[in-house]
């Protein structure tokens, strides 16, 4: 029965991005390259209705009991995918869109009980959220990680990879603990995506646009959250991790150079690794390959210590950042010779004795005395 619910979404995926292709440039469905753009033709784009379509309409025959069972996350994910639509055709502000996903986000929040009431456990303490708390960090979540799925939306075939990669990981999760919405919502999400990467693969006959890739990123964030029944909450950061990793290193780099975090430029990681082999089924296979390897440490880690876990994310993050960074061939010195030159400086400069290392020992001792005694 799961094969031939496979293959009947996967076909209808194929026949709606086929009836798109063909009707695109007539109702205006059309990507025009800019400065920042891979392609050099006019392109259609509006795929992510023939995702969703072909989604929605196998879930309603095969599985109608989930989106009974969930109406929050089948409202809200149709709320978003008309802001993606109505982007698609007339190109509404980043406000609007927000705006939408705040909405979208409200009906998972309080029909399905969709939230984010702990962030993890860490030296043993569990840290939950206050109760105001809980409402704008779920917000947060769910729009801060569809903006950046829909960011590393770049290159012919990446988003439509890195979301299968994420969706199948969060299928055999839900495999494993019995979760239906899950298992159900990742399937037939990969059933779509194959239908639509056969056509969306380079050369790019169509691409999703943000119809596409702000579904694909709300629903992602939202079975996130869901999963964090089950596992670790630092996993998620593994499992989800390209476009994590992607937009906090372009946003950090932009505050590094002064200007703001939201600019758009060509310094996100498909550009760095296109850039140096020029190659664009090249570039999305070594970022997929990037995130399947995240994808399996995140489900070897899923049961771990939050505190370890996000110690190895840390260390991974600042290796591709530092391993991407366009600037390194211009620095001199790295940045941690830096510091240890100022504390040497310090010390030389405040005429470091025997008195004041004795002094600064004391006082240090102290205050360790203190938090031991307060907090333990």
């Amino acid at each position: 029965m799961l094969l031939i619910e496979a293959l009947f979404g996967f076909f209808l995926s194929l026949l709606l991005n086929a009836l798109l292709i063909k009707y695109a440039f007539k109702i205006g469905l059309v990507d025009i390259p800019n400065h920042r753009s891979s392609h050099t033709k006019p392109v259609a784009r509006g795929a992510g209705i023939a995702i969703f379509l072909s989604f929605l309409i196998t879930v309603a025959i095969f599985r109608f009991d989930v989106i009974v069972d969930n109406p929050g996350f089948f409202i809200g994910v149709l709320i978003v995918f008309i802001a993606g639509v109505v982007d698609d055709k007339y190109e509404i502000s980043p406000k609007t869109k927000f705006l939408f996903l705040i909405i979208a986000t409200l009906f998972i929040y309080f029909l399905d009980d969709i939230k984010i009431t702990y962030i993890g456990t860490y030296f043993g303490y569990t840290v939950y959220l206050y109760s105001w708390m809980v409402l704008p960090f779920t917000i947060i979540a769910v729009v801060g990680y569809t903006n950046a799925l829909n960011l590393i939306d770049g290159l012919d075939g990446l988003a439509g990879l890195i979301s299968l990669i994420i969706f199948v990981s969060y299928f055999y999760i839900g495999y494993v603990h019995f979760d239906r919405f899950m298992m159900t919502v990742s399937f037939f999400m990969i059933v779509s995506l194959l239908g639509f990467l056969v056509f969306n693969w380079n050369p790019a006959k169509v691409f999703m646009g943000d119809s596409g890739s702000l579904v694909l990123g709300f629903t992602i964030a939202a079975i996130s959250i869901k999963a964090i029944e089950y596992i670790s909450v630092t996993s998620i950061l593994f499992l989800t991790a390209l476009p994590l990793i992607d937009t906090f290193t372009v946003m950090i780099r932009r505050l590094q150079r002064g200007i703001s975090p939201f600019t758009a430029d060509k310094n996100h990681m498909h550009h760095r690794i296109k850039n140096w082999k020029d190659y664009v089924d090249y570039t999305v296979l070594m970022l997929g390959m990037i995130q399947l390897c995240f994808s399996l440490i995140g489900i070897r880690l899923h049961e771990q210590h939050d505190t370890m876990n996000l110690i190895i994310f840390i260390v991974m993050f600042f290796l591709f950042f530092n391993f991407l960074d366009p600037r390194n061939k211009r620095r001199q010195r790295l940045t941690i010779t830096e510091i240890r030159l100022r504390i040497i400086n310090f010390f030389e400069e405040m005429g470091f004795t025997i008195n004041v290392a004795i002094g600064a020992f004391l006082f240090l001792l102290i205050v360790v005395l203190i938090v031991k005694l307060y907090y333990f």
